[in-house]
């Protein structure tokens, strides 16, 4: 929150910068067209004022939206109607805005359980502004996100948006490897079958209780399935601390080692070469939307486990729209339960080579395709949407 809140210190700086920025676009212009021209402000959605010094000074704005269309439109419509959310006796909700979505109560980031003040009037205070943008960029694809699209459409009115993605990295080059933890994994890798390993990460930011860790080795030691997990101190913990051995069952780590049956990785492992290797057949993950792309375009089916913000719904769309992800658990809260036997079968429903397990890597095959022609030179919806934008902010 303190950062979020400093953020909005660097208004006048910016308001500096664009001024020095416009007039050297103009001095350098030699058809002298207007200074605003060939300048967009593209900015996050937490320095909203951004549209304000951008208006200021006649140049176009756009809002990029680094989560998906569904997520976006339903943290929208929560934030708009806080502290008053409309829960139903059973801790459903219907949101006004988009009434057929039905939510639970267990699907609320922490943020909006404790109706935390400072977050409220965050965001009450910013909000107003995305109806002044000139557009919204969203990393997402029509195709894969068409009801999302058409809520966070309707939710902004007349303000246009366009779908621009996946926004994903590409696997690095062998030579970037270190040498260290990288180079192990994926020697470790090569010696498993094909779509045999689940991969466990909730994040560089995420984690989760030291009983819920407890109940996930043991779920895992259960399955017998080999497994790289990258593990994090548990919540109440510095995040980017060290990792103690107490935290697991005893002789978890060891155990998994001598029957060359799994990783326990502290702090962080390579996951776009992991999801790209063939071994990898699972990705239990927190699913932010980062983490979502990069594994649907590698062909991983999810097994959803969100904590935090719009990781709830994207693995709400992702099992109801896309049938491409099976949750296994929600949230990290005290009250948050989590039971092996529930996380064994949700592994099962991915990997265990049922007619169940097989429909869904065939949606998880269609949803990579739609990603992969995103950017199609042929009719990519993604690359005709660019161009779309260049022409609506009349940029050259």
């Amino acid at each position: 929150m303190k950062l979020f809140e400093a953020l909005d210190t660097l208004e006048p700086a910016f308001d500096d910068f664009l001024s020095s920025l416009t007039g050297e676009v103009h001095k350098g212009d030699e058809e002298e067209e207007p200074a605003a021209a060939n300048v967009c402000v593209i900015a996050d959605v937490f320095v909203a004022w951004t549209v304000d010094v951008a208006r200021r000074r006649g140049l176009a704005h756009a809002f990029f939206a680094s989560c998906g269309a569904f997520g976006s439109a339903i943290l929208h419509a929560l934030w708009a109607n806080i502290p008053v959310l409309p829960f139903g006796p059973d801790g459903t909700l219907r949101l006004p805005e988009h009434p057929t979505v039905v939510l639970h109560r267990s699907q609320l980031s922490p943020i909006f359980s404790s109706g935390d003040e400072r977050w409220t009037a965050y965001h009450r205070r910013h909000l107003p502004r995305g109806y002044l943008t000139n557009a919204v960029i969203s990393n997402t694809v029509e195709e894969l996100e068409p009801t999302g699209l058409a809520m966070l459409r309707r939710t902004l009115g007349g303000v246009p948006v366009y779908p621009l993605g996946p926004l994903v990295r590409g696997v690095p080059a062998s030579d970037e490897d270190d040498g260290g933890s990288d180079g192990t994994i994926l020697s470790w890798l090569d010696t498993q079958r094909p779509s045999s390993v689940v991969y466990i990460s909730f994040g560089s930011q995420n984690t989760i209780r030291a009983n819920q860790m407890a109940e996930l080795a043991a779920a895992l030691e259960s399955t017998g399935r080999p497994f790289v997990w990258v593990v994090r101190p548990p919540v109440g913990f510095d995040v980017n601390g060290a990792f103690r051995d107490e935290w697991l069952p005893g002789g978890f780590e060891a155990r998994a080692r001598a029957s060359g049956r799994g990783l326990v990785v502290c702090g962080w492992a390579p996951q776009l070469r992991i999801l790209a290797h063939a071994a990898t057949g699972a990705f239990l993950s927190h699913c932010g939307w980062n983490s979502v792309l990069e594994s649907l375009t590698h062909g991983v089916p999810l097994l959803g486990w969100p904590l935090a913000a719009e990781q709830f719904y994207n693995v709400k769309m992702l099992a109801e729209e896309w049938g491409a992800c099976v949750e296994v658990a929600r949230g990290n809260m005290e009250s948050s339960v989590v039971e092996r036997s529930r996380v064994v079968e949700a592994m099962e429903k991915v990997m265990g080579g049922t007619a169940e397990s097989e429909t869904l890597r065939r949606r998880v095959a269609e949803a990579r395709q739609v990603l992969s022609r995103a950017w199609a030179e042929d009719g990519g919806s993604s690359r005709a949407a660019l161009h779309d934008f260049f022409r609506a902010m009349r940029l050259r």
